[in-house]
């Protein structure tokens, strides 16, 4: 049958008393660095580090060494904490006690003594805050060894974590033995085992109270919604209290947004943000009450957030706010955050600037992995230490898609060549282009294919047009997002049409060239150095160069001869100069406009000169000769009146063999014949052969016939080894 215990009864029956509430929480800031600077110094739990100077004065005393009778040591703590004095007197730890064991901490020849100092000093402020903060924290950490099965000192208790706690337990930990049965039955009732909701309660008061609302929450989820605790019970009651204020401040900010109301709604989100300053929701609504207080046509242009884009990312510019006679108590920290347009629910913090100073001041931002091809704005939101100090600024709409650069044009035949530099993370470029009249408004836009980094537009009749370059870039759900464009005006002009075709005819040792006048302009043919350019190809500045003097190569061409203007043909005599090559190349001229046409080349090699041809051996010749400039190849080649051969032969082999070429000859006589080659794309005046005679080899006597009879010998052996 239960026993009924009421006040000055004692029991009868051996049955334990109700058992004591324990603490479910430390309460207290900073437990778990208490907890570890305790255990690093080598103490189970706060009150052996109050205890040790004590012993130790004890220990180093005069009496120290006698012995002593077993009495029971322990310390008490369920009705605070409790030391065994003198006299069998109990010793209450208040702080007066806590500070006589500082000092001795601090006398200590102990190497732990500074830092045992140090933790008393701790454990001083906490027993003069709060008459019961000692017992509270002692007794949290008694609870906490005896529900893990740990002695504090690296060992176990009993059975282990998972045995039943023991009065002995209890007692070993340092616990009188007047109170170690109920502690260690109160620890196997309620306490929690190591797990969520025991550091929960560790971190509890690490939170609360303060401005992170949401992650009191989070751990007061975690912990008992009714505990037995009443220092507990009173802070969670002012965290509900907190929590249903934020709550119906976020209620009144989105009623006032919804209302048309910015102003209002930016000063009730910012309210609740102060309170409770890690609730996301709270700073997004404050984000999205500040853009629509930006966007608004009454905002102070005085108080906006300037922002530029350059080839280093975006920059921001804004002017810090002063009061006169006015002094901040702390610092202003300006956190400048970056958001996608319409979704402040992400935000990323680009950097802070800490300003010191009241006076009125210009800051600035730079933002270089600002993304590309998204709408954005900037936010500069100031705090005062962990606390929103007022509205944030926000800046208009950014979108960040930078244009191209070095955007130039060029006129060309027929049409404008546009050049440009494209960003790198650009993968698209658009080209629009509208006509400019000389009356009216432009027409367009007509989208002209081009490539990466540039485009030519042709077959435009002569006017005026504006060319709209703007770049692409990836954006959300694939999309292509395109920077603003930037404009640059071509002008097409008249050009010439090339000549079509240029037709050469030998006349003895000069050659005529002929073509038909160009349909639009004037036509000549120039002597052309360097290498052939394309037909149609502007060549207006190298014409004049070339008609300013004499073209190289000989004297003055002279003028083009035309014949009957109904035939539209035109001829001119070209007279090449030995051993040169010439080109000519039809041009087309209209005012200061000149275009390419047909080339043609035209040579007069010269003749081979000093050929000699000496025999090497049997079947082999030398010939030296003089090369014939320009020809690139010669055909050098023998003929004896009934047979022949021939074989090309470059000049670099004929330079490479210092002049001589050699031949396969037969022994008979023969003539060489050495014939410049021209090019087979070039008319050429032909330049006559070279021949050189080559006399019949000298063959030595043939051997004498041998005698009889060594003829007679060798047929007798020959028959001698059929046989055998």
């Amino acid at each position: 049958m239960a026993t009924t215990w009421r006040p000055g009864v004692r029991g009868t029956d051996g049955a334990l008393p109700p058992l004591p509430v324990l603490p479910q929480f430390p309460g207290m800031r900073g437990y778990r660095q208490l907890r570890g600077s305790i255990r690093g110094l080598g103490f189970r739990h706060a009150a052996d580090l109050l205890r040790e100077p004590g012993r130790l004065r004890a220990a180093g005393g005069v009496f120290g060494t006698l012995p002593r009778a077993e009495t029971d040591d322990g310390f008490r703590v369920l009705d605070g904490l409790w030391f065994p004095g003198r006299g069998g007197l109990w010793q209450r730890v208040d702080v007066p006690f806590v500070r006589r064991a500082r000092e001795a901490w601090q006398t200590s020849a102990d190497p732990r003594a500074l830092t045992a100092a140090a933790v008393a000093d701790v454990l001083e402020t906490l027993a003069r805050d709060h008459p019961m903060g000692l017992r509270h924290i002692v007794l949290w950490e008694l609870c906490c060894l005896l529900k893990d099965g740990d002695d504090g000192k690296g060992g176990t208790l009993g059975g282990g974590a998972y045995a039943a706690t023991t009065a002995d337990d209890a007692a070993t930990l340092g616990v009188h033995r007047s109170e170690a049965r109920l502690l260690a039955a109160a620890v196997d009732d309620a306490f929690p085992a190591d797990g969520t909701e025991r550091r929960a309660a560790e971190e509890f008061n690490d939170v609360w109270p303060s401005v992170r609302l949401r992650r009191a929450e989070h751990l007061a989820d975690l912990l008992p919604a009714a505990p037995d605790d009443h220092a507990l019970a009173a802070l969670l009651g002012a965290l509900r209290t907190r929590s249903a204020k934020v709550r119906f401040l976020a209620y009144a900010a989105r009623r006032a947004q919804e209302g048309g109301d910015p102003r209002a709604a930016a000063t009730t989100w910012l309210g609740a943000l102060r309170q409770a300053t890690d609730a996301p929701e709270l700073r997004a609504g404050l984000l999205r009450a500040a853009t629509a207080l930006a966007d608004a046509p009454s905002a102070a242009e005085q108080t906006a957030v300037q922002e530029w884009t350059n080839d280093r990312g975006l920059g921001l510019s804004w002017r810090t706010p002063h009061v006169p006679g006015t002094r901040p108590a702390t610092p202003v920290t300006y956190a400048v955050l970056r958001f996608a347009d319409e979704a402040p629910e992400t935000t990323t913090e680009i950097t802070r600037i800490d300003v010191a100073a009241p006076e009125a001041r210009l800051l600035t931002a730079h933002d270089p992995a600002a993304p590309l091809g998204r709408v954005l704005r900037y936010a500069v939101l100031p705090l005062r230490g962990d606390r929103v100090a007022g509205v944030p600024r926000v800046t208009a709409p950014v979108l960040v898609a930078p244009d191209v650069e070095g955007l130039l044009t060029k006129p060309v035949p027929g049409g404008v060549q546009v050049h440009w530099r494209p960003h790198p993370a650009a993968v698209d470029i658009e080209v629009l282009r509208y006509d400019v009249p000389d009356v009216g408004a432009e027409r367009g836009p007509n989208v002209v294919p081009c490539g990466h980094r540039g485009l030519v537009d042709d077959a435009l009749p002569p006017g005026i047009y504006t060319y709209r370059v703007s770049c692409g870039y990836p954006g959300p759900g694939g999309t292509v997002v395109r920077s603003p464009g930037v404009h640059v005006m071509a002008r097409v002009d008249e050009w010439p049409t090339p000549v079509a075709e240029v037709a050469a005819e030998l006349a003895g040792d000069r050659v005529v060239l002929g073509w038909r006048a160009p349909r639009r302009g004037w036509s000549t043919l120039v002597p052309w150095p360097g290498g052939p350019v394309e037909p149609g190809t502007d060549v207006s500045e190298r014409f004049a160069r070339l008609t300013a003097g004499d073209p190289p190569g000989g004297d003055a061409l002279p003028e083009p001869r035309p014949r009957p203007e109904d035939a539209r043909d035109l001829l001119l005599e070209v007279n090449p100069p030995v051993a040169g090559r010439l080109r000519m190349t039809a041009v087309s001229v209209l005012g200061d406009r000149a275009v390419a046409g047909p080339s043609v080349v035209v040579e007069s090699p010269a003749p081979v000169k000093d050929l000699t041809v000496v025999r090497l051996a049997r079947g082999r010749a030398n010939a030296w000769f003089s090369w014939p400039e320009p020809a690139v190849l010669v055909e050098v080649g023998w003929h004896d009146g009934t047979r022949g051969d021939s074989r090309r032969v470059p000049r670099s082999t004929h330079r490479q063999r210092l002049g001589a070429v050699e031949l396969a000859v037969p022994d008979t006589a023969c003539t060489v014949t050495v014939t410049p080659l021209t090019r087979p794309d070039a008319v050429a005046v032909p330049a006559p052969p070279a021949h050189a005679g080559l006399p019949a080899a000298h063959l030595p006597p043939p051997p004498p016939e041998p005698p009889l009879w060594r003829k007679w010998w060798r047929r007798w052996l020959r028959t001698g080894a059929r046989r055998g």
